[in-house]
């Protein structure tokens, strides 16, 4: 099973995620973005950041919760330019989550940085479970 693919969509960009836990969605669901930022294979240069991420907003659904998880690292990426590569979900419930994301600083003049994500949207997303675990598709404003 693929944690992500790339699908096309009308003047926007998509990825439709999978993972066999809720947690492990979230993870892809983040690769996934950044791999729509920079292209498959990305290699950033640069030296290495660790971020804690938490998100407590008493939000009514998981699909709340991504849309914010994914949205704040879009943030800190167009802020301190923090090419994120590796992410870990620590706790994860209806309320909110705290992660850990780590990456690296780049220079987006000397980076090779394919798409630029205005922001991620709620048009179509619902996370299903299935036998497999869960998957979703979630469409990026460019």
């Amino acid at each position: 099973m693929k944690p992500f693919e790339l699908i096309e969509h009308t003047a926007d960009v998509g990825i439709k995620v999978r993972g066999s836990t809720l947690t492990e969605l979230f993870e892809n669901a983040a690769r996934g973005m950044f791999c729509v930022i920079a292209g498959e294979g990305y290699k950033a240069q640069g030296s290495k950041v660790e971020k804690k991420i938490e998100i407590y907003k008493n939000r009514d659904n998981y699909e709340e919760i991504l849309v914010s998880w994914l949205s704040e690292l879009l943030y800190i990426f167009n802020r301190e330019k923090i090419y994120f590569n590796d992410f870990r979900i620590l706790s994860l419930n209806d309320s909110g989550l705290k992660a850990e994301a780590s990456g690296i600083n780049i220079d987006l003049y000397q980076s090779n940085i394919y798409t630029e994500i205005k922001a991620v949207t709620f048009h179509n997303l619902k996370i299903e479970e299935d036998v497999d675990g869960f998957s979703c598709t979630i469409i990026f404003d460019v």
